[in-house]
C-alpha cells in the first residue's frame, strides 16, 4: 500500500512538473513573437501557446488533490479541451471598450494545435500512468 502511494506522489510530481514547464515556456515563446522571423518559424510560434497551454492545464490538473482530480482520465481530458476550444473560439466575440484594441486573431490552426495537444496530452498521461502503475483514475 505504502509503495502505491509513493508512486502516485512520483507521478504527480512529475505531472505538476510537466504542467508547470509547459505553462512557462509560453512566455518566451510570446516574447519570441516579437523577433521578425521566416515563414515557417512565425507559424510554429504562432500556435505553439496553443499548445503548451492545454497540455500545461491538463498535467497540472493531473498533478493536483482536488476535486477535478478525481474525475477520470479521459473526463479531464474533455474538461481540458473544452476549456482550450472554448478560448479559441472566445477570439470570434467583440471585446468591449479597451479590450477592443487589442489584436487576438482567431486562427483554425490555433483550433488545431488545441485539440493536438490535449490529444498528445491524453496519450502521453496515459501511457506514464500505465507505465508507472495505476497511479491515477483512468
Amino acid at each position: 500500500m505504502r509503495s502505491s502511494a509513493f508512486s502516485t506522489q512520483k507521478v504527480r510530481l512529475l505531472f505538476w512538473w510537466i504542467g508547470t514547464i509547459c505553462l512557462l515556456l509560453i512566455i518566451p515563446v510570446k516574447a519570441i513573437r516579437w523577433v521578425h522571423l521566416n515563414w515557417a518559424t512565425t507559424t510554429i510560434v504562432g500556435i505553439a501557446p496553443s499548445v503548451l497551454g492545454p497540455l500545461g492545464l491538463l498535467f497540472l490538473i493531473l498533478s493536483s488533490s482536488g476535486r477535478l482530480s478525481r474525475l477520470s482520465l479521459v473526463q479531464i481530458t474533455l474538461f481540458v479541451g473544452a476549456i482550450a476550444l472554448g478560448l479559441e473560439f472566445a477570439q470570434l466575440v467583440p471585446r468591449p471598450g479597451f479590450l477592443a484594441r487589442v489584436h487576438y486573431t482567431f486562427d483554425w490552426l490555433d483550433v488545431i494545435a488545441s485539440w493536438f495537444s490535449v490529444c498528445v496530452g491524453y496519450f502521453v498521461a496515459r501511457l506514464i500512468v500505465n507505465e508507472r502503475g495505476n497511479a491515477h483514475n483512468t
